[in-house]
């Protein structure tokens, strides 16, 4: 596969702020939300290790914003590009905007805040929900990733595209937009973890075998990193102390890698906090990691939000069918049908039911 169309810098953030388009793979497809894809890679034959535990090598990834059907069409066909050619040969390229952004003018109504938020000490809850103040659409210019800082543990988890290269001593994920390229150690020979040393982004992971699930402590992060995205259903995912340690499940059944995660900061936290179960699998054979360097971008940009200035969507049209070919408007009714639909339980920032339990960044 060619160079992917997700974004491993920021240089475009400026424009992506503007527009709240999240140019990384979709929450749906990458985090569980559709339950038959997970059951159909888990029903897969598992590959293992010389030594009986399952082999988590290979590379990972399932939805890539801009390329339609990623992985269930041959990589670089016109099905798998978004690339659509019309009758009086015009192409088209169906890059998100009103079919695949962040939707209506109304979602932002119907968007419910996530029961399932850090349980911070009063002190902190305060300094979470100021940050929270200023997402506008679903960022905000605070987030360290726009500063091309790794996204740390949990967040990073197995989201986005990566590598695993494992062996029965020591396990390595390769991140390919972390929000650069990046890579984590995860030590399975035994040891401990160091008596003394510094934190970094990525901490000390130490792992060992549950049956058939990795079960990986870390410790030695630095506060730089935050939980997660902050904005949407996420609200408060954010900041976190150097005394975080976070517990990791790691499954492969099949093509499927389940990841789960829990975080204790007795700094910040009243109690452990369990984030949701995440799923992702293997990548088409044809594609592969292909990292690429993090431009931080110019936050002056960032629009926040004012008296004067209120996200509203991606790409409004009034006119769908001038704009986009006749018929255009027939969807946005059915998805305004289906919005209504939903507008008493949550959904996500595109108008379509949010994940069930296993959705998250």
């Amino acid at each position: 596969m060619k160079l992917r169309l997700t974004s491993y810098g920021l240089s475009a953030l400026a424009i992506a702020a503007v527009l709240c388009l999240s140019m990384v793979p979709s929450a749906n497809a990458q985090f569980g939300g559709n339950p038959a894809r997970v059951a159909a890679a888990q029903a897969k034959p598992t590959p293992r290790m010389a030594d009986g535990h399952p082999d988590l090598s290979g590379f990972y990834g399932v939805g890539v914003a801009g390329v339609n059907n990623y992985g269930q069409a041959p990589t670089g066909s016109a099905a798998a590009s978004g690339i659509v050619k019309t009758q009086d040969g015009s192409i088209f390229f169906d890059y998100a905007g009103a079919e695949g952004g962040g939707g209506h003018p109304d979602d932002g109504g119907n968007v419910k805040q996530s029961a399932n938020q850090p349980p911070y000490k009063p002190e902190y809850m305060a300094k979470a929900q100021a940050i929270a103040k200023t997402v506008y659409g679903t960022i905000t210019h605070l987030d360290p990733w726009l500063e091309c800082k790794p996204a740390g543990v949990p967040r990073a988890g197995v989201g986005g595209m990566i590598q695993i290269v494992a062996n029965p001593k020591s396990i390595a994920i390769l991140y390919e937009n972390n929000p650069g390229p990046q890579y984590r150690l995860i030590y399975t020979d035994g040891r401990q973890h160091p008596a003394d040393f510094d934190t970094s982004y990525m901490g000390h992971s130490i792992g060992h075998w549950d049956g058939d699930t990795l079960v990986v402590d870390t410790v030695g992060l630095n506060d730089e990193t935050w939980y997660t995205q902050t904005g949407g259903a996420n609200k408060l995912t954010s900041i976190h102390s150097d005394q975080e340690h976070v517990i990791e499940r790691i499954t492969r059944k099949g093509d499927d890698l389940t990841y789960e995660s829990t975080v204790e900061d007795p700094v910040m936290l009243t109690r452990p906090w369990v984030r949701p179960v995440q799923h992702t699998e293997i990548g088409p054979s044809d594609d592969y990691i292909q990292p690429q360097m993090c431009n931080t971008n110019d936050k002056a940009h960032i629009i926040e939000e004012s008296p004067t200035d209120h996200f509203a969507c991606n790409f409004c049209q009034k006119d769908a069918d001038t704009t986009y070919g006749e018929g255009a408007s027939d969807r946005d009714k059915a998805a305004a049908a289906q919005r209504k639909q939903n507008q008493n339980g949550a959904t996500d920032n595109s108008g379509r039911p949010a994940p069930a339990a296993g959705g998250g960044e």
